[in-house]
């Protein structure tokens, strides 16, 4: 009885521990639920005039079974050199008073979408760009949480506007245009394009990478922002773009759908053999020409670059090179070994004779 007794008070802890667990759980996807927020369009690209109002929306779908009470908040969209964006409330020209709605907080019903209807007032000294996000935070309790950073589709929706006047300038140049590697043992050859904007207003740099090897004729045609996404003034952004099209290209390692990660926490990759691209093996050196164009509001303008760069498979042509050496060694040595016994064979019948 005292061991049976003792076997049960062991299990208490046990059953408190799941009872934990489960609860954890249980709340934790009841918190995540409550974030579940899709919102659309994912941004806006106005142009207007000075003096004038433009007017849109923006759709919210509550994507759980519950209400959800969400506040609105306009911040302004800013961008570096280095190609980073970040959001602040820095409101020195009062540009974020602009920007209004009919309620800055509204209760989205379950499983439905709200239309959240939005002014942009632009004073008659308004010019050039001007760039803005319209946030989304959760509030509970009437508090506001913390939790905008949680829902789903965007944590925010941006806003860029070009206000027209005189001197506005749409200008743009490559900072770089590099390879992961000059020297690459097989395809995905992984290239970077940072383009700074040097005007007023956003620029949608786009274009195309071709790749040429000892000819004019392109063996590859790499799209670069084919989105358009938008350059900020006085920031920079990265493109990149990838060459995957080859006979041996190195692949991530799939498991379950995830990726498969190294000790050092890097994607770990397999090599594959496309059997039906065998006259597409990629060795040698090869030059890469980027051609974007942007519109300047009158026309396209070029932006232009090339690199060189080499694809060249070292372990293999070094297990090939060593291979052959040693084939070349054994028919020499077979051929000296058969030599060698003719020659006795001929010593013995001579001197026989």
């Amino acid at each position: 009885m005292k061991y049976g007794k003792k076997k049960l008070f062991l299990l208490i802890p046990l059953f408190l521990i799941v009872f934990i667990a489960v609860f954890s759980f249980s709340a934790l996807a009841q918190t995540q639920q409550g974030y579940d927020v899709t919102v659309s369009p994912v941004f806006f690209d106005f142009s207007s005039n000075p003096g004038s109002q433009v007017s849109d929306k923006i759709r919210l779908r509550n994507d759980t079974s519950s209400p959800i009470t969400v506040k609105l908040s306009v911040q302004r969209l800013t961008g570096d050199i280095n190609g980073n964006f970040t959001l602040d409330s820095n409101n020195n020209d009062g540009s974020l008073s602009w920007i209004n709605f009919s309620s800055s907080i509204i209760v989205t019903k379950p499983l439905e979408w709200t239309d959240v209807p939005f002014t942009i007032n632009i004073p008659k000294d308004g010019a050039y760009g001007y760039y803005f996000a319209i946030s989304f935070e959760e509030v509970k309790n009437g508090q506001t949480g913390k939790s905008g950073a949680q829902l789903t589709g965007a944590t925010a929706v941006p806003i860029l506007l070009d206000v027209r006047k005189e001197g506005t300038k749409a200008e743009a140049k490559i900072l770089e245009f590099k390879t992961a590697n000059y020297v690459n043992e097989y395809l995905p050859v992984d290239f970077t394009v940072k383009v700074e904007n040097t005007g007023n207003i956003h620029v949608k740099p786009h274009g195309n990478i071709f790749i040429t090897s000892g000819s004019a004729k392109s063996l590859a045609s790499l799209d670069v922002n084919p989105n358009q996404g938008s350059v900020l003034p006085q920031s920079a952004r990265i493109f990149t773009a990838s060459w995957l099209d080859g006979f041996a290209v190195m692949e991530p390692v799939v498991i379950d759908g995830q990726p498969k990660l190294d000790n050092k926490g890097k994607p770990q990759q397999h090599l594959v053999i496309n059997w039906d691209r065998l006259t597409s093996f990629r060795i040698g050196r090869y030059d890469a020409n980027l051609l974007l164009i942007f519109d300047n509001g009158t026309k396209d303008i070029p932006l232009e670059t090339n690199l060189s760069f080499w694809v060249f498979p070292y372990k293999l042509v070094t297990g090939m090179l060593v291979g052959l050496i040693i084939i070349v060694l054994l028919v020499r040595f077979v051929i000296k070994s058969y030599v060698n016994k003719e020659l006795k064979k001929r010593e013995k019948q001579e001197k026989v004779l």
